[in-house]
């Protein structure tokens, strides 16, 4: 089975990474996730089923197109650690049953590394140029939203246990973002187990503040990151951007975050 993979791979196997990284930052127990995405990544490449271990080599070539595993390890040794420090700090707690505790967040702490690196490197292509910076590249796809007949504890719910900033919701012929400092005033604002029940739309009508996103404001998959950033205003506060279909902007397709950018 070829090692290099075409563009569609790369994103694919980023974006479980990604995902998997999310998961690890919002519960330790994450960490098998990201192992989970390591040995998808290796069979791919290696193309035949083995342990993690056996998969490393293979992976190591897209750490080289890594600038946080490459140069990062060489300017600032006491920062950043190597490819193989991470790699045998998490194949080693993948093989431990006592993954707990400090050990646990130590091991985790460095599958979250590795996973940085490697999505840095799984966007370049193989000659080492950076895969083009698209808004549809770079973005989060499958946003979780919210639907306006849906309860406001559901979105709170949804909010706890992600640690989600912004919810979108789609009310009428715009688009809106739920935010958490919205729901907090809102739910602090009066009767708090009447507006737990209430659907959004009826809340939104009884003063629950909504962000309402300008049509301007929306990106497309097409755009250039470039041209997304030149454009955009350094504010207070969390920055979200929805992302719609180019001839259906009703149908939400990602969000993108300036952690996607960095």
């Amino acid at each position: 089975m070829p090692e290099t993979l075409n563009i569609h791979e790369r994103l694919y196997y980023r974006d479980r990474l990604r995902e998997a990284r999310y998961a690890a930052l919002a519960d330790a127990e994450g960490f098998g996730e990201i192992c989970f995405a390591l040995e998808a990544l290796g069979l791919r490449v290696h193309g035949k089923q083995e342990a993690l271990g056996k998969y490393r080599e293979k992976i190591e070539k897209f750490a080289r197109d890594s600038t946080a595993l490459t140069h990062l390890v060489q300017a600032l040794p006491s920062r950043f650690k190597s490819f193989r420090a991470l790699f045998d700090i998490v194949l080693a707690a993948r093989n431990d049953a006592m993954h707990t505790g400090a050990y646990a967040r130590h091991a985790t702490a460095a599958a979250i590394e590795l996973c940085i690196g490697l999505e840095e490197g799984l966007m370049a292509d193989p000659e080492g140029n950076d895969v083009a910076r698209t808004v549809g590249n770079l973005m989060v796809t499958s946003p979780m939203t919210v639907e306006p007949w849906q309860a406001v504890a559901h979105a709170r719910q949804l909010m706890l246990m992600h640690s989600f900033s912004f919810l979108p919701v789609r009310l009428g012929t715009s688009w809106r973002l739920l935010s958490e400092l919205g729901l907090a005033k809102y739910l602090n604002g009066g009767e708090r187990k009447t507006r737990l029940c209430e659907s959004i739309e009826s809340a939104s009508g009884n003063g629950l503040e909504l962000v309402f996103i300008e049509d301007a404001a929306l990106l497309r998959p097409d755009m250039l990151v470039t041209d997304v950033l030149q454009k955009a205003q350094v504010q207070e506060g969390p920055m979200l951007w929805l992302v719609v279909e180019d001839r259906h902007p009703e149908r939400l397709c990602g969000i993108l975050t300036p952690f996607e950018l960095m």
